[in-house]
């Protein structure tokens, strides 16, 4: 990676972190900087088994990083809000146009629901649901329970959040190659964990 790139992603990341600290609701049990780190993590996995170009992965780990900042501003719609964030801070620190609005492209395709128009597109909305394939799954949608009481006053049984969530991942499907093969297999063995809940 070259270093004017290095550098470009560690000032991306300080900034999303000090953002996330001072700007984002005590109420975020979810979306929150563990979230963005996982997504991170997710588009750096599912790009290095892509193989895309170095540029490519650079617009995607700043898409990540940034994919959720809007939350500081507003719940609903915040990825138009992400975007404009993003925007403005990579004119600020000289990224290039071309890849600015790849960035934005990327961010707005993690809009639920998700519908893709390119592999760094598809690349980012599987990492953003990188976490159905994990085993602390249900850690993570009971952190998503919580939020959306909080926040968006939607509160469920025990009963009726283990049938969402089982709806959920039954009716998701990933995009890459990679996530459709490796990533489908944990998140089955979540589906077979919901469904033994259930029964």
């Amino acid at each position: 990676m070259r270093p004017v790139d290095e550098k470009l992603l560690e000032l991306t990341a300080v900034f999303v972190q000090e953002r996330l600290k001072d700007r984002l609701s005590a109420n975020m049990y979810f979306h929150n900087l563990e979230h963005t780190m996982l997504v991170v993590e997710g588009v750096k996995l599912i790009g290095s088994n892509s193989g895309i170009s170095e540029d490519d992965q650079m617009v995607l780990t700043l898409s990540a990083f940034m994919h959720d900042l809007g939350y500081t501003e507003k719940y609903g719609g915040h990825e138009e809000a992400s975007a404009d964030i993003a925007t403005a801070f990579l004119m600020e620190n000289g990224y290039n146009p071309e890849g600015i609005e790849m960035v934005g492209g990327c961010i707005m395709a993690t809009r639920f629901s998700q519908r893709p128009i390119n592999e760094l597109q598809c690349i980012i909305c599987d990492a953003d649901f990188y976490h159905f394939a994990l085993d602390s799954y249900q850690q993570y949608a009971a952190r998503l329970k919580k939020e959306w009481a909080l926040n968006l006053n939607l509160v469920f049984t025990d009963e009726e959040w283990t049938k969402l969530n089982l709806e959920m991942l039954c009716s998701h499907e990933y995009f890459t190659p990679f996530a459709k093969q490796v990533l489908q297999e944990g998140k089955m063995r979540n589906i077979a964990r919901l469904e033994a809940l259930i029964n």
